[in-house]
């Protein structure tokens, strides 16, 4: 039988050693008397007793024993032993190596139980603080892959069910077993059962992996897929422990999606009561007055003079355009949320747009005194112009309903190394210092039954476009009273240079 390497090295040392002590004793041989000789012999022992084991240091101190009969205990050169004094030194020599031997196995022993211990909790300690720091799923089963993989050095991989309760395959790493090591039916049998199978268990024992349920409070969420491997009772209790942290963040994971759920079932059951609100309210008080104007042409029509019948289909048409804006931001809203709206950017002057803006609201603003604050030589922005322009009617629109109308109304354009600031302030008597960013959320209105109220959505579609910009909008109060709504577009680009030899033209 061939004898290990290990096993071969310790036993040449324990030979090697009393050796080497003699050759070093034979050397003071002159100066040293039989009992300072077996207290050297006694320290070698104990050398080998703590490196090598209680084995290595009994067969140190036979040879030590025998060593010392021959060379130093008269007669010399002989394994006889005529003084009774050194008989006893060695016979008590070898008792307290034996003993100090089998006492340093034991510390041995204890001192690699402790060892045990603390890599185990290190590992434990490890884990646990890889599954705390993820957040999902997908990270979970990561940091668990490898985490068994340098604990138990096994291939292994976790599955888990789809819509159809079908085991599956997630992410494939380097540590996963291969597709074709598994066996999905195994699998889907463990899942259903919620019982272990595969190699060396009771279920299934000719499989060629190991098959562990993933149980917890919600059920059997998953399976554990290892290869094989040896393991002693108190590893397959540390494999169970490992297994069972896992179970613990999976479960949390599962625990946090399903709240999540919830709190958006929630959420968009409120957005959906405050849409139905808001709509409610806001083409309740329109259609009021279109069926008002509306009977009133028909029933009173022969009474009516001219200018009064011009007075109610002017408010119908009013009233109609109020619903229609209602709608429109309304739709907006949607595909801006849902990212179906492309931006399409070109090369246009800031003033240009501003002034689209206000050409859009010439007939609400004719008796408004809108002061202009425009830089000179302002360079070209690339962005999308209808959008844009949205923006400001949507805050020039506010700034008018909410501000007395014999007060102006201030547009300041200002340009930064990497950014065009637009504002638009009023004197109006502005809100408080908490809403300044509540008033971007979705239907939110501060005066919820006033005539000015709308829907709540301009301020949001201003938001969601400026955003898809890549710039940011704040609200601001003013010195002296009123609300400056400030929007910053970023300037990545440098405009286009017209190179007027290739148009043909000639300066």
């Amino acid at each position: 039988m061939k004898i290990p390497w290990n096993i071969f090295f310790h036993l040449l040392l324990s030979l090697l050693v009393p050796l080497a002590l003699t050759l070093v004793a034979w050397f003071f041989r002159d100066i040293l008397i039989p009992s300072n000789v077996l207290l050297i012999y006694l320290l070698g022992v104990f050398f080998v007793a703590i490196q090598f084991g209680l084995f290595s240091s009994v067969l140190a101190s036979l040879i030590s024993a025998a060593a010392f009969a021959f060379f130093f205990a008269p007669p010399i050169f002989s394994l006889k032993i005529a003084d009774f004094d050194n008989l006893m030194g060695l016979v008590i020599m070898l008792i307290v190596g034996t003993v100090t031997s089998k006492l340093t196995e034991n510390l041995r022993v204890k001192s690699k139980l402790i060892e045990n211990k603390e890599r185990k909790a290190s590992a434990l300690y490890g884990l646990s603080k890889a599954l705390a720091e993820s957040r999902s799923e997908k990270e979970i089963i990561h940091v668990a892959v490898h985490h068994i993989y340098a604990e138990f050095k096994s291939l292994n991989t976790f599955l888990f069910p789809d819509r159809q309760r079908l085991v599956h395959y997630p992410d494939e790493s380097p540590l996963n077993i291969s597709l074709q090591t598994v066996d999905l039916n195994v699998a889907n049998w463990v899942f259903q059962h919620g019982q272990m199978a595969g190699k060396d268990t009771d279920n299934l024992p000719n499989e060629s992996c190991v098959y562990i349920p993933l149980n917890c409070s919600l059920g059997t969420i998953g399976v554990l897929a290892m290869n094989p491997i040896e393991l002693v009772e108190e590893q397959q209790q540390f494999l169970e422990t490992f297994v069972t942290q896992i179970i613990h963040a999976l479960e949390r994971a599962k625990l946090a999606e399903q709240a999540k759920e919830a709190t958006l079932k929630m959420q968009t059951e409120a957005l959906r009561n405050s849409l139905l609100s808001s709509i409610s309210h806001d083409l309740r008080t329109p259609l009021a007055t279109i069926i008002g104007a509306a009977t009133t042409l028909e029933t009173d029509a022969e009474r009516l003079t001219e200018n009064n019948r011009k007075k109610l289909a002017n408010a119908i048409a009013e009233e109609a355009q109020r619903i229609s804006d209602l709608t429109t931001k309304i739709l907006e809203m949607a595909k801006l949320e849902t990212g179906e709206v492309v931006l399409n950017k070109e090369w246009y002057a800031p003033e240009e747009i501003i002034g689209s803006a206000l050409r859009c609201l010439d007939k609400k603003l004719k008796y408004r005194q809108i002061n202009l604050h425009i830089a000179q030589d302002l360079a070209l922005i690339h962005v999308d112009a209808v959008l844009l322009q949205q923006v400001i009617v949507n805050l020039l629109d506010n700034a008018d309903k909410y501000s007395p109308v014999e007060q102006p109304i201030d547009i300041f354009v200002e340009p930064n190394t990497s950014n065009l600031t637009i504002s638009i302030a009023d004197r109006g008597l502005g809100i408080s210092e908490n809403l300044l960013e509540k008033i971007f959320d979705k239907f939110f209105q501060i005066h919820t039954e006033s005539a000015q109220s709308g829907v709540g959505l301009g301020l949001s579609i201003c938001r969601a476009i400026v955003e898809a910009h890549g710039g940011e909008i704040h609200a601001l109060l003013r010195e002296g009273g009123g609300l400056e709504m400030k929007f910053n577009l970023p300037v990545l680009e440098k405009p286009p240079v017209m190179d007027l030899e290739e148009n043909g033209l000639t300066l």
